[in-house]
């Protein structure tokens, strides 16, 4: 017998909606109570799911992290951010632009897993993969800025301290610490990445944004 297609279409409906209780209730979990202290058995009380459901769909704790990436950064992440950066190529100011935005965008989604991977670096199943990925975003914003020609950079800036200065600044945790702990705003921070970039980075920055809110 042919399986009909909106059988199979409603299978991987229902699977798709597992995957995405089981993802919100361990994200929520691992906020609150840590990766190391958050176990299957709590993530399934949590999606109202039994434990067998979430080994099924992911296999391990770990499995779910990769999920919670995964979702976070799909595989062409990467290659879009090069994308966009290319379009701009021959305006630095606007390639700052650009990553201010990407960088605010992101963290403004992700903060929670972010947060959760910052208070679980000593933990052997999550904390090499943190640095790993910490290492990926200085790597990609160090490729980025090697093409730009000579007398764009500040002097006394290299590359390599450009792209130093780019991923501190870019990083969860300014995000974290201005947005969520001191109250600023989305535009506000954006605004203000987008300008500490450019005057920390250009040889000639543009005129100052408006402030934001």
């Amino acid at each position: 017998m042919v399986k009909r297609p909106y059988r199979s279409a409603i299978r991987r409906a229902q699977a798709e909606s597992t995957r995405s209780k089981i993802l919100d209730a361990a994200l929520k979990l691992f906020a609150d109570e840590g990766y190391a202290m958050t176990t299957i058995a709590a993530i399934a009380r949590e999606a109202g799911l039994a434990p067998e459901t979430i080994y099924a769909a992911f296999r391990s704790k770990r499995g779910i992290i990769d999920g919670l990436i995964a979702a976070a950064a799909p595989a062409d992440i990467v290659a879009n951010i090069q994308g966009a950066w290319a379009a701009k190529a021959g305006d630095p100011a606007a390639q700052l632009a650009f990553l201010a935005r990407f960088a605010t965008e992101f963290w403004s989604r992700n903060d929670a897993l972010a947060a959760i991977f910052r208070q679980g670096t000593g933990d052997a199943e999550i904390g090499d993969e943190w640095a790993k990925r910490q290492v990926a975003r200085r790597d990609l914003f160090g490729a980025a800025l090697v093409d730009w020609p000579g007398g764009v950079l500040r002097p006394g800036v290299t590359p390599d301290r450009a792209a130093d200065l780019v991923w501190a600044l870019a990083s969860d945790e300014l995000f974290h610490l201005l947005v969520r702990q001191r109250g600023w705003s989305i535009p506000r921070f954006r605004t203000w990445l987008t300008q500490a970039l450019q005057h920390e980075l250009l040889a000639d920055p543009p005129a100052s944004l408006p402030s934001g809110r």
